[in-house]
């Protein structure tokens, strides 16, 4: 077993160089339900500090694919490695401590609707079995919540926010915990124009602050545009294409002219 390692020398985070060896590498990676196959033969790789959108039409299997990477659906064939380490091969509590290394923004932002936004940031702290005292919890929690602009919304109930401040608080709960990756499901679907570009604002500011590495799933164009090192079109269950925005939008293939269309 080729067992995670935190003493990895990819861990260290202050550095904002992309570097040689990648942070995720995904190779032939198969997955079905059934008689769907879902991901046919998808590739790609994601180094330091690197922003990478991986852009599809709905249903394609994007979401899919960053549950495999964070072991939440088992794939098929083909690998996956996180800082080296095959997801497959990890123990129960070897990915439960990858997963206290990566930032999961759900699409729905997955709030817990019973608890206060300061409760669900300081449950994700407790989930993770963060040795923290009540001082350094609250601490964490005003530094996050300051940081996306909401520590005013600390004892609002999830009902009582607006669908971009629950996007916020959905990152903000992620960002608690100081990942090393992110993993981002539509974090613009629904929202207006305006919020959407304030959400993709703040992903820039965070990436820069924290030195996270993302992995971004959308549809939106205006969100790859702003978000996006790398870009990565899936079709048909592979990664069909891949390049910059510029890159991409120029090209002459007509499947992927249709995105920019």
């Amino acid at each position: 077993m080729n067992a995670f390692n935190k003493s990895h020398p990819m861990f260290d985070a202050k550095s904002s160089h992309v570097i040689e060896e990648p942070i995720i590498q995904i190779e032939h990676l198969v997955k079905s339900f059934g008689d769907n196959k879902v991901l046919t033969d998808f590739n790609l790789t994601l180094h330091r500090g690197e922003n990478i959108v991986v852009l599809g039409r709905s249903g394609c299997g994007k979401s899919v694919l960053i549950k495999c990477i964070v072991g939440l659906l088992n794939y098929d064939s083909g690998s996956i490695k996180v800082y080296g380490s095959e997801v497959r091969d990890l123990s129960q509590k070897q990915l439960d401590e990858l997963r206290s290394k990566i930032g999961f923004v759900f699409q729905s932002s997955a709030l817990y609707d019973s608890m206060t936004v300061g409760e669900n940031l300081e449950f994700a702290l407790r989930r993770h079995g963060k040795k923290l005292s009540v001082q350094e919890v609250d601490a964490l929690i005003r530094e996050t919540l300051d940081n996306v602009g909401l520590y005013h919304a600390k004892d609002l109930m999830p009902s009582e926010l607006s669908g971009g401040m629950r996007k916020r608080v959905g990152l903000a709960r992620s960002l608690v915990l100081k990942p090393l990756i992110m993993l981002y499901d539509e974090p613009t679907t629904g929202l207006d124009p305006i919020t959407s570009k304030e959400i993709s604002n703040l992903m820039l500011q965070m990436q820069l602050k924290y030195h996270t590495s993302s992995i971004i799933i959308s549809h939106d164009m205006h969100c790859a545009e702003m978000t996006a090192d790398h870009m990565a079109i899936m079709i048909d269950g592979i990664c069909y294409a891949e390049g910059s925005f510029e890159e991409l939008k120029n090209s002459k293939d007509q499947k992927i002219k249709s995105f920019f269309e």
